[in-house]
């Protein structure tokens, strides 16, 4: 029984003690709160007071400004039109210096709209005012402002437009008169704070007309440039004072300047568009109030203090150790977790389940989602804005469900939400009971990193089996294109070896097979042309060129197709005034010779194909826009093939075409050369009817040349024979197929050759041959043991200068540009490419062989 009462008296004393506790807290909590009234009922009485007050006494000074100023302006006026009736110098210097002692200005001005002055002495100058007043003497306002003047302090200027006229050969717009800025602030002088007044006037933007202020602060130029110094005010809060002053508010405000706290009295004044300002630092103004507020602060600041540490002391003393365990094993959970999500890549959050207020977000969800912690605290809902515009508000209809002791999982692309980058996440979402409340634990992985390697791995394969579809395309083509004429060459050279004894047949089957020769020639060039365009490595080289002589070359090269065909080839030039220009002939002539032949090739006879050359205006000083039209009225193409006719390997599937040999890469070579030399190319065209194609060029121009229109001739010069009976070559050629083709063409010609099976033996040969005993040297550049380039360099470096000098032509396979120049560069004096062209071999032969006789005459 004893036991009993005693655990009810334990209960009795510990519930008295709470009630204790709670009975002081409830005491001291009033207690605060009426101290906290009466101080804000004081601060607000002395603030009301002393404003009140500061606004009478500045009010009186701005008073005092607006009748100074309209003083001054008055007299402007009155003397003004004095001096408008006052025509001697002399007269008007006696009546300004009357005028000066009675109103006792600094200087009189003669004032120009510019700014410029002369005064009464006759010096001249500039006055440097603060204000740009030529457009307000224009429209006839008078004009208070600041002037710098050198060697003087700063002038506050009263000027009116009211009196203009000549003094002393100056034309002047205005008079003014000037003010020391000293003089302006005795006026303002506010004796009622013993000379601890501060004031100014100010322009709304802070520029500062009257300066009286502390010395301490220097000059001052611009108001807010003081508070920006010496206040603690933001800019912000110096932006809305700002607009304040705009506004032409009229109001005051307790501010901090350098540790003191200041009242700011400032209201609008009558003149311009000014501001009257006024400071008096607050202990001064609030003198006597000052010392009753500060013996009631520290009187009730005495008594809650001292019934705060009685009742914290009661308080803090029993739990002080426990909180502090408490503290350190939060402490050291919540180091332990920032420490780990801030280095994963895992976004962990606790929601509650009514609400979905967030209880606990990870601090790296900014780094990962681009929201911050804050963002998410104050309204978890942003969480939204994570999905694609398409996905809509997921999240919620996710975690919605999910039952205490259930998990979900799901995968989803997110768009984070400051760089805008497209991410991909792995959630989790955990559903538990903490404290009786439901909760939600929403873990979100981010994926991205596999996401991009799983996809850049696709793509990896996507590129991969989409180089092997073109390659196999690719194949495809050559392989029917090149069968195509290996098959006529191999075929008819059977039925020629089979019918040997007819020579008929014979010559028929060689024509055919020479035939193919030249088309399957044809198609590996295109095709290296090709490889060479999309690969970058061909380059334009801009030489001097005539577009007659290109005219007259290509109607040259194409007339025996259009004999042959008995076709009208038409060419005209219109509006040409500048033939010679720069550009790069071999593809030119490439572009226009692929062009022409397909209008030969697909005009049946009797048809008409014309060529016509037009000079535009050029967009580029120096350059002319050159148009040329090749035009068929052959059997034209359908409008789907158009579409693709600039594709390699396309050709349109007609009866008529099928028949008709090609590549079928001419014309995309033909665009990508356009394109290259900055043109355009357009095909128009309709089926049985014909076609054109229209070719747009950029040429520079070349000044101070004129050459022979060769255009309109209509006669073809062939090429003039040569007796080379007696003449000596040296055939360098490793293959002995080659050697033989070209032994048995040259001594059809009447050359007689020797031979040598590599560069080495070709230099033992011509080393110990006498001057004279070879005319000239044929050189392959691929072979065994040396090559043409080494050999050449050797036989360049003998000792016999007519042996070192002999001519040289490459005669290789390896037929592209840069062969060619390196050909040049190592000593060779001409190129020919295989396979072996009689025309130009002859041509090249006859050209060298001519030049070596003119030296040796």
């Amino acid at each position: 029984m004893e036991i009993k009462n005693h655990n009810k008296d334990r209960k009795r004393t510990g519930m008295r003690k709470r009630f204790s506790i709670a009975a002081y807290l409830a005491v001291f909590a009033c207690v605060v709160l009426l101290v906290f009234q009466y101080f804000g009922f004081i601060s607000k009485t002395v603030y009301e007071e002393s404003v009140s007050h500061l606004t009478e006494v500045f009010h009186q000074s701005d008073n005092m400004l607006r009748e100074l100023t309209d003083k001054n302006l008055t007299y402007l006026h009155m003397w003004g039109e004095n001096l408008q009736n006052t025509s001697s110098e002399d007269e008007i210097r006696d009546y300004i210096k009357k005028a000066q002692e009675y109103a006792g200005f600094v200087e009189f001005y003669f004032l120009s709209a510019e700014g410029n002055y002369k005064v009464v002495t006759g010096n001249t100058g500039y006055l440097g005012l603060q204000e740009n007043i030529e457009e307000e003497i224009r429209q006839g306002n008078d004009v208070i402002a600041n002037a710098a003047v050198p060697g003087k302090s700063q002038l506050l200027v009263f000027a009116t437009p009211k009196a203009h006229g000549i003094y002393q050969g100056f034309e002047y717009d205005a008079i003014a008169i000037a003010y020391e800025n000293s003089d302006i602030v005795n006026v303002l002088d506010i004796s009622v704070f013993n000379g601890n007044a501060q004031s100014f006037v100010v322009h709304p933007d802070g520029r500062v007309v009257v300066n009286h202020s502390s010395a301490s602060w220097g000059n001052v130029y611009n108001f807010f440039g003081v508070l920006r110094e010496h206040s603690d005010m933001s800019e912000k809060e110096i932006n809305e004072l700002s607009e304040k002053f705009k506004t032409g508010c009229t109001d005051a405000m307790l501010l901090n300047l350098d540790g003191r706290n200041y009242y700011l009295v400032y209201e609008k004044s009558d003149i311009q568009d000014w501001m009257f300002l006024g400071l008096v630092q607050a202990d001064i103004v609030n003198a006597s109030m000052n010392s009753l507020q500060r013996s009631t602060i520290l009187l009730v600041s005495a008594i809650v203090f001292c019934i705060a540490a009685f009742l914290i002391s009661l308080i803090v003393q029993k739990s002080r150790t426990n909180l502090r365990k408490k503290d350190t094993e939060i402490l050291y959970r919540d180091e332990l977790f920032q420490k780990l999500s801030m280095n994963v890549d895992d976004v962990f959050l606790m929601l509650d389940a009514k609400t979905y207020q967030a209880d606990y977000i990870s601090p790296n969800v900014e780094k990962l989602l681009g929201i911050t912690v804050e963002q998410i605290r104050k309204d978890s809902s942003i969480l939204a804005k994570l999905h694609m515009a398409e996905q809509g508000d997921t999240e919620k209809n996710y975690l919605e469900g999910i039952q205490v002791h259930e998990q979900k999982e799901g995968d989803f692309e997110y768009v984070h939400l400051k760089t805008g980058e497209k991410r991909w996440f792995h959630n989790i979402a955990m559903c538990c009971e903490i404290n009786g409340k439901k909760k939600f634990i929403l873990v979100m992985s981010d994926r991205t990193a596999d996401w991009k390697m799983n996809q850049a791995l696709s793509e990896a394969v996507r590129a991969a089996e989409t180089a092997n579809r073109a390659k196999s395309t690719f194949l495809s083509n050559m392989s029917h294109d090149i069968r195509t004429p290996m098959n006529a060459i191999i075929g008819f050279t059977t039925l020629a070896v089979s019918n040997i004894d007819d020579q008929k047949r014979v010559r028929d089957y060689l024509d055919k097979i020479l035939s193919s020769s030249n088309h399957l020639l044809s198609l590996i060039n295109d095709i290296l042309d090709m490889s060479r365009i999309e690969s970058g490595k061909i380059h334009l080289e801009e030489t001097e060129v005539n577009l007659s002589d290109v005219l007259h070359d290509l109607k040259t090269i194409i007339s025996g197709q259009i004999h042959a065909k008995q076709l009208d080839l038409y060419m005209d030039v219109m509006d040409v005034t500048d033939e010679d220009v720069y550009c790069d002939k071999t593809r030119l002539n490439q572009v226009l010779l692929n062009l022409l032949s397909n209008a030969v090739k697909f005009t049946p006879a009797g048809g008409t194909v014309s060529v016509r050359l037009k000079q535009f205006p050029g967009t580029v000083k120096g350059s002319e826009m050159y148009e040329i039209r090749v035009k068929d009225n052959g059997i034209g193409m359908s409008p789907e093939f158009v579409k693709k006719i600039f594709s390699p390997f396309e050709r349109e599937r007609t009866s008529t075409v099928s028949r008709t040999q090609g590549t079928g890469l001419g014309m995309a070579i033909t665009k990508n050369i356009v394109d290259m030399m900055g043109g355009t190319i357009d095909v128009q065209t309709e089926q049985g009817k014909g076609t054109e194609f229209i070719v747009c060029l950029p040429f520079r121009i070349q000044s101070e040349k004129h050459h022979t229109e060769k255009i309109a001739e209509d006669t073809i010069l062939p090429a003039a024979g040569s007796d080379f009976r007696g003449k000596r070559i040296l055939l360098v050629e490793d293959n002995e197929l080659n050697s033989e083709i070209a032994v048995e063409l040259l001594n059809a010609y009447g050359f007689v050759v020797d031979t040598a099976e590599n560069g080495a033996e070709a230099v033992e040969k011509v080393k110990n041959s006498t001057p004279g005993n070879y005319d000239l040297v044929l050189m392959d550049v691929q072979m065994p043991v040396m090559n043409g380039y080494e050999a050449t360099k050797q036989i360049r470096a003998l000792n016999d200068p007519a042996l070192a000098g002999i001519t040289i032509l490459a005669m290789t396979a390896n037929a592209f540009d840069e062969d060619r120049k390196k050909a040049l560069e190592c000593g060779m004096n001409g190129f020919l490419s295989k396979p072996i062209v009689i025309e130009e071999l002859i041509g090249t032969l006859q050209k060298n062989i001519e030049q070596v006789s003119l030296q040796n005459i």
